[in-house]
């Protein structure tokens, strides 16, 4: 008998079982890369959603309290430079802070803050408010001490902290956090909206949407701040809902 090799039609059958296979592993691995791929974006999207929000906890427990402004889907707020306690000697406000170091060059662009009690409107400053005090007039008795002296300002307190504390801001540093255009947004300044971007992955692929409010002090809590924010990736959602506590108390 005289040996055959293939026909035609054998070696095409074969060829086409062969694709067919081909194919399918194919589909398999670029399947199982996909949702890799897939699973990688939706970690970094929602890692980068919690350093946003972690970030924005911070800042805001060491904000000056009460005195958030609230716009629609915007807050903004003080950061605490110094604080400390202070006592009233006779016509005089002295005062003294927990960094040792500080003198009265640190202190003559801030202002001193004593029990705030209201949050500010979009058109009001720090000036506008009770028991909000210039530094530049203060003086520091003995240089070897963190004591200092805003003198002639008793007569302008109106109240004051139980525990005799106050607050040292920057009042061209407010800090603000937005929603904007699908993003949240960081910005430093007397602003409104806030221009810095902070970190997403791909703004393209990424949408935020949600609201931020603040909720005042009253008798029986601090001031809250309220975010709820649904980051948006390959027509996926993440939800958020966190509220801070506004920890520090007049």
């Amino acid at each position: 008998m005289k040996p055959r090799g293939f026909t035609l039609i054998e070696m095409v059958l074969t060829m086409l079982v062969s694709s067919i296979l081909v194919l399918g592993i194919a589909g398999f691995i670029e399947l199982g890369m996909k949702g890799y791929a897939d699973s990688v974006d939706r970690q970094r999207m929602q890692t980068q959603a919690k350093f946003i929000l972690e970030k924005m906890t911070r800042e805001v427990r060491h904000a000056v309290p009460n005195i958030f402004v609230d716009q629609q889907n915007c807050i903004s707020f003080y950061p605490i430079v110094e604080s400390g306690f202070y006592a009233v000697s006779g016509s005089d406000i002295s005062f003294i802070v927990g960094n040792s170091t500080t003198n009265t060059s640190d202190l003559t662009t801030k202002r001193l803050l004593i029990n705030p009690t209201r949050t500010l409107a979009s058109d009001e400053t720090l000036a506008d408010l009770n028991n909000s005090f210039p530094m530049t007039i203060v003086t520091q008795p003995s240089p070897s001490e963190a004591v200092f002296l805003l003198p002639n300002q008793s007569s302008k307190l109106v109240g004051g902290s139980v525990i005799n504390r106050h607050y040292i801001t920057d009042s061209n540093r407010r800090i603000s956090y937005c929603i904007l255009d699908g993003r949240v947004v960081r910005g430093e300044g007397n602003e409104s909206v806030a221009p810095v971007l902070m970190p997403l992955t791909d703004r393209r692929s990424v949408s935020v949407s949600g609201n931020i409010r603040y909720t005042p002090a009253s008798v029986q809590h601090s001031g809250v701040v309220h975010v709820d924010l649904a980051f948006t990736q390959n027509g996926e959602s993440t939800h958020f809902q966190h509220d801070i506590q506004v920890l520090n108390v007049p």
